[in-house]
């Protein structure tokens, strides 16, 4: 079932992100500080957060939110799928959920999705192209030396 995060979940959704191994250490300390920021203010300001949980298990987590300065375009800045849940549908079932909140709820006619060029990140790249998303720009040495954004985007 996909149902809104609340504050009880925190933790278990900052070790779900920090056991993928796909997150830098400051990027498990950001994922906390995003989850406090959200209960806290963000929410309302129109920012969503969402956790698939079965059987009393948080498998994945979505954090979205709208884009300031734009005609409805939105950013999906967190998506996160329990490690031994990556491959199984999870993030897809995720993702079409995101969207389908985002055409039916929000009006929304674009979605932008950023992540990193490393070679870890190649799995998380194909995702996002399977699932219709296009690759639309790429902004080097953006995180660090080498490594660079990488911008997909779908219209809604």
């Amino acid at each position: 079932m996909i149902r809104p995060a609340t504050p009880a979940d925190s933790d278990a959704v900052v070790a779900l992100g920090d056991e993928t191994g796909m997150f830098k250490p400051s990027e498990i300390v950001a994922l906390r500080e995003v989850l406090d920021e959200f209960f806290d203010y963000n929410h309302l300001d129109n920012h969503h957060a969402f956790v698939l949980e079965e059987n009393g298990a948080i498998l994945g987590f979505v954090y979205y939110g709208p884009t300031p300065m734009t005609d409805r375009t939105w950013h999906l800045w967190w998506i996160v799928v329990r490690k031994d849940q990556q491959g199984k549908g999870v993030g897809g079932r995720l993702l079409k959920f995101v969207e389908g909140d985002l055409r039916e709820l929000r009006n929304a006619r674009l979605l932008l999705i950023e992540t990193g060029s490393q070679p870890h990140y190649e799995m998380t790249r194909q995702f996002y192209r399977k699932h219709g998303y296009e690759q639309n720009a790429v902004v080097t040495d953006y995180y660090a030396d080498g490594d660079s954004m990488v911008v997909f985007r779908k219209a809604l």
